[in-house]
């Protein structure tokens, strides 16, 4: 790792240099996050908000309250959101060490941690922040990896897997495991019977539809647009199937 460690610190300045916007896990007195964003995103952040209004607390279930953080961060790019999410997701993990979504979830979260770190500009090749963002690209590696090792079949962990290894720069991410990800996915939604274990997973609407969308994008990013428009055709039917 040390020769990465070298070549990132540079690069990070530039890779993961975007705007943060100001918010807190626990700006207004009735513990309703205060979170800006588009319009496009406004119902599933209006859903994870209510979500961790209503588990966040000492009788709440530390994975749901993660997970409600997490996607807030994913949508709003403030790194306090990513802090809230690792900190429930490291509770979750340790309550349940064998189920792979707490820890996979965990290891995306450090990967919003890493795209989010709050210092910006030229700040961040200082070698403190430097390797602080290190820390976080490194630590998600490590935990997607387990997550996948702990049950290989489980196409949840894997699709986070893949979803956000895909995402992280070339020169500190895997793209080849990546993609292997995805290939493994499509072969699993094409034939849910190869994967029985999870074959209900496969088919549910939740799963369908985040993977028809991040593996339209993945093909379309490849040049694969003949592929890219056989999943995005699957991404549109399956919207009209629930609309």
């Amino acid at each position: 790792m040390t020769s990465r460690i070298w070549i990132s610190i540079g690069a990070l300045a530039v890779i993961y240099g975007l705007t943060v916007t100001g918010c807190s896990p626990v700006a207004d007195a009735d513990g309703t996050p205060r979170i800006k964003t588009t319009a496009m995103d406004q119902p599933r952040l209006t859903e994870a908000s209510a979500l961790w209004s209503e588990e966040n607390g000492a009788y709440g279930d530390p994975f749901t309250t993660g997970k409600a953080a997490y996607d807030i961060a994913q949508l709003t790019h403030d790194p306090k959101w990513a802090r809230e999410a690792i900190s429930q997701l490291e509770k979750a993990r340790s309550e349940m060490p064998n189920f792979p979504s707490a820890t996979a979830y965990l290891g995306s979260a450090h990967a919003l941690m890493a795209r989010d770190y709050p210092l910006q500009g030229a700040w961040q090749a200082l070698p403190g922040p430097g390797f602080v963002r290190i820390y976080h690209v490194e630590r998600a590696e490590a935990l997607l990896s387990e997550a996948v090792a702990i049950d290989p079949t489980d196409p949840v962990a894997r699709l986070i897997r893949a979803a956000t290894i895909i995402d992280m720069p070339g020169v500190l991410a895997d793209h080849d495991l990546a993609l292997a990800d995805f290939d493994q996915l499509a072969k699993w939604e094409a034939q849910p019977e190869l994967n029985p274990q999870h074959a209900d997973v496969l088919r549910s609407a939740k799963w369908r539809g985040d993977f028809y969308s991040a593996y339209t994008r993945v093909l379309a990013d490849q040049g694969k647009t003949e592929q890219a428009a056989t999943y995005q055709q699957k991404l549109t039917a399956f919207k009209k199937e629930f609309e």
